[in-house]
């Protein structure tokens, strides 16, 4: 089991990317979607808060939450370059 400890952690570390106090919560409560974002984020280079490249990395957490994504440094890029732009293009769907 985690601890406070941990969580708290993991709460300042996505807060600090920009995510909302919303979906930080949401994430916290989800083990899965939690592991995901973190290495999400760790992918994420150094940069200013953007909430809204951590909105869509949220997104890119929660559709690759379950195993590998080979494909997901690629797609946290894209993201931060600007060249995606909604939850869709995240998840590969048409917009």
């Amino acid at each position: 089991m985690e601890t406070d400890a941990c969580l708290k952690g993991l709460e300042h570390k996505f807060k600090r990317s920009g995510l909302s106090d919303k979906l930080t919560a949401e994430a916290l409560k989800s083990k899965l979607v939690r592991a995901s974002l973190d290495k999400t984020i760790d992918e994420y280079p150094s940069a200013s808060p953007d909430p809204t490249a951590a909105t869509l990395l949220y997104a890119l957490a929660s559709a690759t939450q379950k195993g590998t994504f080979d494909t997901r440094p690629k797609v946290t890029k894209a993201i931060l370059d600007g060249r995606l732009k909604s939850p869709k293009q995240v998840e590969g769907k048409q917009s």
